[in-house]
């Protein structure tokens, strides 16, 4: 059997049971277009991240699998909330917020023998490093290394991409949200590796 091919190149390992996650994969871009889309940028964003972060081939082949899944979740979500255009109501927030857990029982259901980890890293990335997010409130180092990658590599993209309600937001004024969010929101110290990434000229590879 061929392996999974990644939207960044890294080849994820083959399974038997790998159809499981291309069904993932077509029910995620059937329930919102726009979501899909973006999970493939926060795949080419977090395996930069990644290897700035020098994981190894294993953990950024997790890495990759979680960010391409991280939102699968929302196929759970009902249309009012996972397509509302604009700013959710504190109802509506509380049921986005239940798609990290929904998300990780949906990849560990695939039956993957590397399901518990890529679970692990979609159930967290959600998590705040000062001990704020969700699921669990875990904080700085409790929260897996991939999953703080993840972090940043899906927020940046979320403010940078273009929705049918709004036109994307500059790069600068991404970067400098991001910025302000360190210690808070974000790792500092991978949040450093991101900006060697863009002065290095990495992203518009990306």
């Amino acid at each position: 059997m061929p392996s999974i091919s990644s939207p960044v190149g890294l080849s994820i390992p083959p399974e038997d049971n790998s159809c499981a996650i291309e069904v993932l994969a077509a029910a995620l871009d059937q329930r919102d277009s726009y979501t899909d889309i973006h999970c493939d940028r926060v795949s080419q964003l977090a395996l930069a991240l990644g290897k700035r972060c020098d994981l190894s081939e294993d953990r950024l082949g997790h890495l990759v699998l979680a960010a391409r899944f991280h939102d699968v979740g929302k196929i759970g979500i009902r249309d009012d909330v996972l397509l509302h255009p604009g700013r959710l109501d504190e109802e509506k927030c509380r049921a986005m917020r239940t798609h990290p857990e929904r998300g990780a029982r949906l990849f560990r259901a695939t039956g993957r023998e590397d399901a518990d980890h890529v679970a692990r890293l979609i159930r967290h990335h959600h998590e705040a490093f000062d001990g704020s997010g969700y699921p669990d409130g875990l904080k700085g180092g409790d929260i897996p290394l991939e999953a703080r990658i993840l972090t940043i590599a899906d927020g940046y993209d979320a403010m940078t991409s273009a929705r049918p309600y709004r036109g994307p937001m500059p790069h600068s004024r991404a970067m400098g949200i991001l910025t302000e969010e360190q210690g808070r929101l974000i790792d500092p110290d991978v949040f450093h590796e991101f900006t060697r990434i863009i002065q290095a000229g990495a992203l518009e590879e990306v």
